[in-house]
């Protein structure tokens, strides 16, 4: 194995290389966790629901290898990055299923429906103090697996269980499992949600004929115009490149999915004698249909397995701007408002929900905004002095999640104030610029207060930006160095 370098934030313009690289070459559906069953297997099996097309493909998770140095971007690790996928990049603490697990030794089973040569496999968890309502991110989870299992560049059985010990953690956690394939440039990625508490059948039958079922043309997803479908074609040596068959979509109708299945399917047979597609029948006769249609060979063949690739028109993803979300946010009569803004150029509508410090849901609502700003304004009944979290969503090529901190406090004219208004300097990261020693500050990730070091440790203080974060106080890698915790 080669040596593993801790990265929290690797460049953006790498991530986006590396991803559109795998969306050019990538190559779909090949395996899932099946125990404890991940996050994309729960939706296939129903026990997750508004998934998407994950639900079809729950093995197809695939995005760029060896997270966390590359891999798919923060935001985007449980989808790997895969815009079709996006669903399974929502994270608060109550949109997915959970199977209970206690910490120690625990198996964790894989099912393969192409099983690659493999590098390794290796399993992460999240931190102690992670935040359930935000995006996933390499800051989320620790740098280092908790379990690794040396592939041998083999290619493993269809079904594979590893034996590792999960460490001390209590609560909702995530486990990110990666299979890094030993001959290919990509892994896959597969999150499973779990609860720490205490110390492939074979193909249904067809008619005996010349033809076997090789792969398989599922309706996923709707397309959009200028998406391309490709059908890829494997004997044991590997990929057969002469035999791809590609389709582009031209229109909005091509697009359906119940449309673009049969047009592949019709371009398969069109382009090759001793490879088919469609639905066979009982004469022999292998014929195209709307929707599910298989993928067949001949047995004089060697072509034994087909895999299908969707690389969709690469799209912005859509731009939400959130302004003026305050720190502090007053309740009065037992109700607190908060108010900030929405702002995009583009038709979109906006989900939002708001989480207590026990992550239970306080709060949602849906804002439409079309090319303009309009004002939000959420009311919180039986309102709680505390932090709170603010998660915002909106979906349409892909899904976008922001998440903010605020805290809501008594009226100062209420003899039942907390008295948490004014025990600190400012709520990071605002005035940076002005940490000194002893100036002491708000950490909102995680509601404690830090004071900045003295002399000569206190000009490590200042030193934060969005992408440089070592000593953001109670976060960073290297944050003691600057902070003492009040």
């Amino acid at each position: 194995m080669r040596k593993q370098h801790s990265l929290l934030s690797p460049p953006l313009t790498k991530i986006a290389l590396i991803s559109y690289l795998f969306i050019a070459q990538g190559v779909m559906a090949h395996g899932y966790v099946s125990s404890p069953e991940s996050r994309s297997y729960k939706c296939k099996l129903g026990q997750n629901v508004n998934c998407g097309p994950v639900q079809w493909e729950p093995q197809s998770v695939e995005g760029p290898d060896r997270y966390p140095e590359s891999g798919p971007a923060d935001g985007k690790i449980a989808s790997a990055g895969l815009s079709q996928f996006s669903q399974l990049d929502e994270q608060t603490a109550t949109r997915w299923h959970k199977s209970a697990i206690k910490p120690g030794l625990n198996k964790f089973s894989w099912h393969f429906t192409a099983n690659h040569a493999t590098r390794d496999w290796r399993y992460f968890i999240t931190k102690s103090d992670w935040n359930p309502n935000q995006a996933l991110t390499r800051s989320s989870f620790d740098a280092t697996p908790f379990c690794s299992i040396d592939g041998n560049q083999s290619r493993p059985p269809v079904d594979v269980t590893h034996d590792c010990n999960v460490p001390e953690r209590n609560g909702y956690h995530v486990i990110l499992a990666v299979w890094d394939v030993g001959d290919t440039v990509n892994s896959f990625y597969q999150a499973i949600d779990v609860n720490i508490s205490g110390k492939g059948n074979p193909d249904p039958d067809v008619p005996d004929t010349q033809w076997q079922d090789i792969g398989d043309i599922n309706p996923t997803m709707n397309l959009q115009s200028g998406d391309q479908v490709k059908a890829r074609f494997f004997n044991k040596e590997g990929e057969q490149a002469n035999l791809t068959t590609s389709i582009t979509i031209n229109s909005a109708n091509e697009g359906q999915k119940n449309n673009w299945p049969h047009l592949l399917a019709t371009e398969i047979n069109h382009q090759h004698k001793s490879l088919a597609a469609g639905q066979l029948g009982k004469d022999g006769k292998i014929v195209p249909t709307k929707g599910q249609n298989n993928i067949y060979a001949l047995q004089t063949t060697d072509i034994r397995r087909a895999e299908v690739q969707v690389i969709k028109d690469q799209k912005p993803d859509p731009q939400v701007n959130v302004g003026g979300i305050k720190d502090n946010y007053i309740i009065q009569n037992n109700e607190a408002n908060v108010d900030f803004t929405l702002t995009s150029t583009e038709k979109l509508t906006v989900d939002y929900l708001v989480f207590d410090k026990n992550n239970a849901q306080v709060a949602f609502g849906s804002t439409a905004v079309n090319n303009s700003t309009e004002s939000v304004v959420i009311n919180i009944k039986n309102a709680h002095p505390g932090n709170y979290t603010l998660v915002i969503k909106t979906k349409t090529f892909s899904l976008v999640q922001q998440t903010y901190q605020f805290k809501l406090v008594n009226d100062s004219t209420d003899p039942d104030d907390d008295g948490q208004k004014g025990d600190y300097d400012y709520s990071f990261p605002e005035g940076v610029s002005n940490y000194k020693a002893g100036s002491t500050v708000l950490q909102p990730k995680n509601g404690k207060v830090y004071q900045c070091k003295p002399f000569p440790y206190s000009g490590y203080c200042k030193q934060w930006t969005s992408t440089s974060n070592n000593f953001e106080p109670g976060i960073g890698s290297h944050w003691k160095m600057a902070w003492d915790e009040k």
